[in-house]
């Protein structure tokens, strides 16, 4: 059975909003997850991911978050908020933080629109991934 990361959002200053995901699926069991719905129209300004394990098998593995529209099921999506996704074969424990994508549309969302954490392979050792998304309404 798979597990569902621990999701929160916050409002962190007026017209700020936060939303966290901690990703509590099994190494080798990595899989697409929505973890955010917005309320209203919002835009990505950064994000913040960090691993307790790296992926050593398939190093150049990727971590991504994806804008979906309502109905769509999560991953489906190609259309990347940020300016590039994370690695997971990068070092555990080193935050990064990725700026939201060059692209107005792509890190824009309508109301309804959702976020999803979207890795590229199932992976064999990458666990406790936690993002932290920065969004302000628009």
């Amino acid at each position: 059975m798979k597990k569902i990361g621990l999701i929160s959002a916050k409002r962190i200053s007026p017209g700020c909003v936060e939303a966290a995901y901690v990703n509590e699926q099994a190494a080798g069991a990595q899989a697409a997850e929505a973890f955010f719905t917005a309320d209203e129209a919002c835009e990505v300004v950064a994000a913040s991911e960090s691993h307790s394990a790296k992926e050593t098998t398939a190093p150049t593995m990727t971590i991504d978050i994806v804008k979906e529209a309502s109905g769509a099921a999560a991953g489906t999506s190609t259309t990347s908020v940020l300016e590039s996704a994370w690695v997971g074969g990068d070092a555990a424990d080193t935050p990064v933080r990725k700026a939201g994508s060059a692209t107005l549309a792509n890190k824009q969302l309508a109301r309804g629109d959702r976020l999803s954490f979207k890795p590229s392979a199932t992976g064999t050792q990458l666990t406790g991934v936690i993002i932290t998304v920065e969004l302000k309404y628009i």
